[in-house]
């Protein structure tokens, strides 16, 4: 069974025309870079729309007038969202692909992100949280999609660096969104405008796209899961929606801490949260460009262990340590991925939508939880939940150590296909 595509119909041709190998190949290359480059530009697009709600959080919350637990929806109701569409990964994927899936995201974030700066203009506080939950759409749907792209279109003896290139678009955007979402809150531009024009960048990706085909390849939905049990997806999961969980409370609420507690104005607090994205940028560049020895579930104990020192430290000493948070943090989730994709190969798309679905349910209860210590016991208690949050994804990972470390290297361990397969 095989999705109806361009790349299919060409290759087809090919094999009817009776032309060589390297011809097949070469279509085969020039769609997986078009899923790769696909994939980049739409994490470019996910980051500085993530990443400009944090900066923008403390004039939202002053413009309607709300408490931090009510503006703490902004953030639930985007999660929520986004395990909606997260939940039914496998059935769109099996419907329109995960490059039709992309494309559709692409607009959703573009709508969603477009009602948000509305709502400062018209329609209040409520149409705020509605645009949030169509950009919460995007944004979880982009997640699962972007991932699974880089899976489809990599090699397993490059995916390690591949994804980190991935994530290096979200640093990229990062760094980007608070800079600019501070530069132009001192040149006297509503925090408003900045959103609407972020939200044009994935517009111009989407029309871009139209030049990539998708694979003729197995629908996800007919693929069964094989032998992977609920607990090993619950402990999986676990492991990355723990750590997520305390990297989204350090990016979402540094500058909201920082004014608070330190009494920084949101635009000079603003640039330690750049600072951060810098070094998290940074690292994954670094990932990306270099081939590591270790194993990515140790690279993934090392980045945990220095994250919850350096968090503690910067909540106790000085928040420089919380910016260099972004370095130590860097390589966690492009190794969370690679792990994934080699250890459970041709089922890593079940087991992606599986992560990315137990990440959005604890970000809800993360973003409530946080919204609410924040109103109760201050911001300093509230961001104190971050390395909480990273301690508990280390005690998983430490439980499960003996199953899981060494097993994605070679796939020896796993039992499975190392690589996603593209049948023809």
């Amino acid at each position: 069974m095989t999705y109806n595509s361009k790349a299919s119909c060409k290759i087809r041709a090919h094999l009817a025309d009776g032309a060589c190998l390297p011809a097949l190949e070469k279509i085969l290359v020039k769609n997986r870079i078009g899923y790769i480059l696909v994939a980049y530009a739409s994490m470019l697009c996910y980051g500085l729309l993530d990443n400009s709600r944090g900066p923008a959080y403390p004039y939202i919350l002053d413009r309607f007038q709300v408490s931090n637990q009510a503006g703490s929806m902004l953030f639930a109701i985007a999660s929520f969202a986004g395990l909606i569409m997260i939940s039914f990964g496998r059935a769109w994927l099996g419907r329109i692909g995960e490059l039709g899936g992309q494309r559709l995201f692409l607009f959703l974030m573009f709508f969603g992100a477009s009602i948000t700066g509305i709502a400062d203009r018209m329609g209040g506080f409520p149409l705020l949280l509605c645009g949030s939950f169509i950009l919460g759409l995007g944004l979880g749907g982009s997640t699962l999609s972007t991932n699974i792209l880089v899976a489809f279109g990599t090699s397993a003896s490059s995916s390690r660096r591949v994804f980190s290139g991935l994530h290096s678009m979200y640093g990229i955007a990062s760094i980007t969104a608070p800079l600019l979402f501070a530069v132009s809150i001192k040149a006297g531009i509503p925090w408003s405008t900045v959103i609407i024009a972020f939200s044009f960048t994935p517009l111009l990706v989407l029309v871009a796209s139209s030049r990539t085909s998708q694979f003729a390849h197995e629908p996800e939905k007919s693929r069964k899961p094989d032998g992977i049990s609920a607990w090993t997806r619950s402990r999986v999961g676990l492991i990355v929606s723990f750590y997520v969980a305390g990297e989204i409370v350090l990016s979402s609420r540094m500058v909201f801490y920082l004014s608070k507690e330190s009494g920084m104005n949101p635009a000079d607090a603003s640039y330690y949260l750049g600072l951060f994205f810098t070094l998290l940028l940074t690292g994954r560049l670094l990932f990306s460009s270099f081939h590591f020895r270790w194993s990515s579930f140790a690279i993934m104990l090392t980045s945990i262990v220095s994250s919850i020192l350096l968090f503690i430290l910067g909540i106790a000493l000085h928040p420089m340590m919380l910016s260099m948070c972004g370095f130590s943090m860097s390589f966690y989730f492009p190794c969370a991925m690679d792990w994934i994709s080699k250890r459970y190969g041709t089922n890593a798309g079940y087991m992606m939508t599986s992560v990315m679905a137990s990440v959005a349910a604890l970000s809800i209860l993360m973003h409530w939880g946080v919204g609410t210590v924040a109103d109760i016991a201050g911001a300093r208690t509230s961001i104190s939940l971050g390395p909480l949050f990273l301690l508990l994804s280390l005690i998983v990972m430490i439980s499960t150590r003996g199953e899981f470390i060494g097993s994605d290297g070679s796939g020896k361990k796993s039992g499975h296909t190392p690589k996603p397969s593209y049948p023809m």
